[in-house]
């Protein structure tokens, strides 16, 4: 084999959504739009995401890998913080 060898490029870092099942209370994050939501559908494979917005935004969809986090809410409407 002729050229120079090929070196590897560390792959990009990835925010794995969680876990989720539709109809599960979260909060989302991506850029400059955060607020809570419930998961309205998810890919087989968890890498999109659909969620109904409160506060009447509408319905939106989040790639996993883009810069969306999406978390759950615990069950008493806390997001986990102590307090």
């Amino acid at each position: 084999m002729v050229g120079a060898a090929t070196t590897l490029r560390p792959r990009r870092k990835r925010i794995r959504h969680p876990r989720l099942t539709v109809g599960d209370s979260v909060r989302f994050t991506e850029g400059t739009l955060s607020g809570t939501g419930v998961v309205d559908a998810i890919t087989a494979d968890y890498s999109i995401i659909w969620i109904w917005t409160d506060e009447g935004r509408g319905r939106r969809m989040f790639l996993q890998g883009y810069g969306s986090i999406v978390s759950a809410l615990a069950a008493d409407g806390q997001d986990g913080a102590a307090g």
